[in-house]
């Protein structure tokens, strides 16, 4: 027996529900895709990212967000929960609940078994066509390493850098900052489960 696919839902209809619901969706493509619950190192990572940037850019013309800001990519409809968003200047938003931003300068995914493929893959597509962003960053949970996208504007090139182990660094030059992945790290246990 063919089973059928679950009927494609409007933008606005997603941003009606998602504004009224306890749970977290993403949008893509007429689909609503539900969030998962995070694990405890993945809050840290997050926390500890969160805290390191904003303690930066505290007294510039930056602003740093948690997950519970939505951002939309206009080209692709899209609408997502990055992990931790950081923005230039004033918050572009899209209508006036401003809960959704259209201007991100730097994205940072904590990656998970269920959202790896995803982040690697058509949410990085996706992310891609923002004008805005400059960067865009892949936080493993499993183990100290960083995957740092950075565009050249000039040439709309995409560089990747990496950094594994917890005496490196990874730099995010669209802030000009330097973060070690000791403290990136900062009270995530990587012992194996038994």
């Amino acid at each position: 027996m063919e089973t059928l696919a679950p009927p494609k839902v409007t933008a606005e209809a997603y941003l009606k529900q998602e504004r009224q619901s306890e749970e977290k969706h993403e949008y893509h493509d007429g689909t609503i895709i539900p969030m998962s619950g995070a694990s405890i190192p993945h809050t840290i990572i997050c926390g500890n990212i969160y805290a390191l940037i904003w303690y930066f850019v505290r007294e510039k013309d930056f602003t740093v967000h948690t997950s519970d800001l939505r951002t939309f990519v206009p080209k692709t409809q899209r609408y997502v929960y990055p992990d931790v968003v950081v923005v230039q200047g004033e918050p572009t938003v899209t209508d006036e609940q401003k809960d959704t931003v259209t201007n991100p300068l730097i994205v940072i995914e904590v990656l998970s078994e269920s959202t790896e493929a995803r982040d690697r893959g058509d949410k990085f597509e996706a992310y891609r066509t923002v004008d805005t962003l400059r960067e865009y960053v892949l936080v493993s949970q499993e183990k100290p390493h960083i995957e740092v996208f950075s565009r050249n504007s000039a040439q709309d090139v995409w560089k990747l850098t990496e950094a594994s182990g917890l005496d490196s660094n990874i730099k995010l030059p669209a802030l000009d900052l330097t973060l070690s992945l000791t403290d990136i790290y900062a009270k995530v246990n990587f012992e194996k489960k038994a």
